[in-house]
């Protein structure tokens, strides 16, 4: 063989090493970075027994099981790390949810309220108290719509996450299904806040 010929195949076998180095390089990389599966983050969120504020009949554990079912159907997001596992509570008041929650090791916990929107101020009052109506803005008829409030709160700090109200139509005068409805709203703004980057609490 001769040295020219050698010297091409030496070459070109270097060539080749060196590729293959740079890939077997670029796949172990790839390999040691944490796929989303690995970063994944499990947040257990206590769900506490729907209060009733409202004129209307209601079947409060029912509301709660409702909303947990729709969050175990969001508990999983392409677009975020965070898995969510709802924990049902007995609890009604913060004052028992918190420590429940706590309890089952729960890193927040949510309220929710049953009421009767009004067009203006006004109180809305059940079975289980009384507190301002939330006030619908539009054409809704407020006789034929509830609201449920709901109240994110964080376990052993005494801070709000967030909270807000979702509201639905009462049609055939269906309350329950109109709740249903409500309840299903509450839990897309649940895991929505819940999936938010937020600084750590230091309380």
């Amino acid at each position: 063989m001769g040295s020219e010929t050698f010297m091409d195949w030496d070459r070109g076998l270097y060539i080749v090493l060196s590729g293959a180095l740079v890939a077997g390089a670029a796949f172990a990389q790839t390999s040691n970075k944490p796929s989303t599966a690995d970063q994944r983050r499990i947040v257990r969120v206590g769900i506490a027994v729907m209060t009733n504020r409202s004129r209307r009949p209601a079947m409060p554990a029912w509301e709660r099981n409702q909303l947990m079912r729709e969050l175990q159907r969001l508990r999983a997001d392409r677009k975020s790390s965070i898995v969510l596992e709802a924990v049902s509570l007995e609890a009604t008041s913060r004052e028992d949810a918190s420590p429940e929650a706590e309890k089952k090791v729960c890193q927040y916990f949510v309220l929710t309220t049953l009421l009767d929107p009004s067009r203006g101020p006004g109180i809305s009052g059940g079975p289980d108290g009384v507190q301002p109506a939330p006030v619908i803005i539009g054409n809704a008829n407020p006789n034929q719509t509830l609201a449920i409030d709901f109240t994110i709160l964080e376990v052993g700090a005494p801070r709000t996450l967030a909270e807000g109200t979702s509201t639905a139509p009462v049609e055939d005068n269906n309350d329950i299904r109109a709740a249903d409805e409500a309840m299903r709203l509450v839990a897309h703004r649940v895991a929505s806040e819940l999936r938010k980057d937020r600084p750590p609490s230091f309380d």
